[in-house]
């Protein structure tokens, strides 16, 4: 069971959330075929996904291919406020992709119009907690959404401005 401080602490981690974004970059490029990368736009809703507690849970829950489609068939309330989070979390965002550039986790690439790539083949860290556990879990099942829809597409879906 998650706690109720749940958000607050994992919000406060910057090193995990370097982390959790190398881990939905790290799945799309894979589900890609190491073709392409993340569009950097989007890193910038990993964390406001996969920090909130309801949604990560209802995200860890889901099987791929389609996992934030059916994360959305089953609970609609996941977008709401997600704009708001976005815009609050994108300071957190940008200081967890400098710590991802600066220990080589992520990769920007200089050919490719300028897209995220992983930096790392493994996951820097094994966790113990079921907490972070689901929260590397949902980053998967966003990472893979990349994969599968465009920036366009995630915009329309989840009710979200860049």
């Amino acid at each position: 069971m998650i706690d109720v401080l749940f958000e607050q602490r994992v919000i406060q981690n910057t090193g995990l959330a370097a982390e959790v974004i190398w881990q939905a970059v790290h799945e799309a490029y894979e589900a890609k075929g190491r073709a392409e990368g993340v569009a950097l736009p989007m890193a910038f809703l990993v964390l406001p996904l996969t920090f909130h507690q309801r949604t990560a849970t209802v995200l860890a829950a889901k099987t791929q291919p389609g996992a934030l489609y059916k994360a959305l068939a089953d609970d609609r309330e996941i977008t709401v406020g997600l704009q708001m989070r976005m815009q609050a979390m994108s300071e957190r965002t940008f200081h967890a992709l400098s710590i991802g550039f600066y220990t080589g986790l992520l990769r920007l690439d200089q050919d490719h119009q300028r897209q995220l790539i992983p930096g790392k083949k493994t996951q820097p860290v094994t966790h113990a907690t079921d907490e972070v556990k689901t929260i590397l879990n949902a980053a998967k099942r966003v990472g893979h959404a990349f994969a599968e829809m465009t920036l366009v597409q995630l915009s329309t879906h989840l009710d979200i401005r860049f």
